[in-house]
């Protein structure tokens, strides 16, 4: 529990930080399309949490998993599919850099624990 809430904080951090510079550099495509992916990734990545507690209470958690992972990727779908009709294709492109914002978190995160654990071990 304790890695989700480093993760969701850091998302955060990063999704502030892509809304402070879009707005500083008057660049609509960071600041709508991959703020709003942002939030979109951590929405999503807090309903995969949801998710897998409701399949462990489950009496079905297959049909919970599959109805959690239709209900993120229709929304996904949505998203972007409402972004390319009304600002075309480079509000898609930041609108899909935002929704990878959960999944560089956790891949910076990952290789920095990595890092630290093969510094230990060298030193040790």
């Amino acid at each position: 529990m304790e890695q989700l809430k480093i993760i969701m904080k850091r998302a955060m951090i990063v999704a502030i930080i892509i809304l402070i510079y879009g707005v500083l550099t008057n660049n609509k495509y960071l600041y709508i399309g991959m703020f709003l992916g942002a939030l979109l990734s951590i929405l999503g990545f807090y309903m995969i949490y949801l998710d897998a507690r409701a399949s462990l209470v489950s009496n079905s958690p297959f049909k919970a998993g599959v109805t959690g992972y239709l209900k993120r990727y229709i929304l996904y779908g949505a998203f972007l599919a409402l972004l390319t009709k009304f600002y075309g294709l480079p509000m898609l492109i930041g609108g899909v850099i935002g929704l990878l914002n959960i999944k560089i978190n956790i891949l910076i995160i990952t290789f920095s624990n990595s890092i630290k654990r093969f510094i230990q071990n060298r030193n040790s």
